[in-house]
């Protein structure tokens, strides 16, 4: 798990959403309000949204978020995270404690937790 989580707020412009996401070489950043996830944007979203031709500039976050996000708590097994992502075929797990973001789990972060293991079974 990463805990100094890359985020932006709601009003963030979708350039600066890139930008950042850029500059830290990160596949998504977290939209958070009051340290409280409420969205989510990633690398594939912008991918859509530049195809449409949508003005990075003047749009917002919150406009393209994906807003029903999927998170788990700190306590969470990592095969237990590896079967949430793939049942909601996702890349990216805000870790909440008390509603508050705390970090979050890539599909990456588990890959490299699992590559010396031969214990599971794909």
């Amino acid at each position: 798990m990463v805990r100094k989580v890359i985020t932006a707020t709601p009003t963030a412009s979708l350039m600066e959403v890139a930008r950042l996401m850029r500059k830290s070489r990160i596949g998504s950043v977290i939209i958070v309000k009051d340290h409280k996830p409420v969205g989510i944007l990633t690398e594939s979203d912008f991918i859509k949204l530049v195809a449409r031709g949508t003005d990075m500039k003047s749009a917002q976050a919150q406009d393209f978020m994906h807003r029903n996000i999927v998170t788990c708590e700190p306590s969470l097994t990592v095969i237990d995270a590896l079967m949430v992502m793939r049942a909601e075929k996702i890349r990216h797990l805000p870790v909440v404690k008390t509603s508050r973001l705390v970090g979050v789990i890539s599909i990456r972060d588990l890959i490299a937790a699992t590559q010396f293991t031969s214990l599971y079974v794909i």
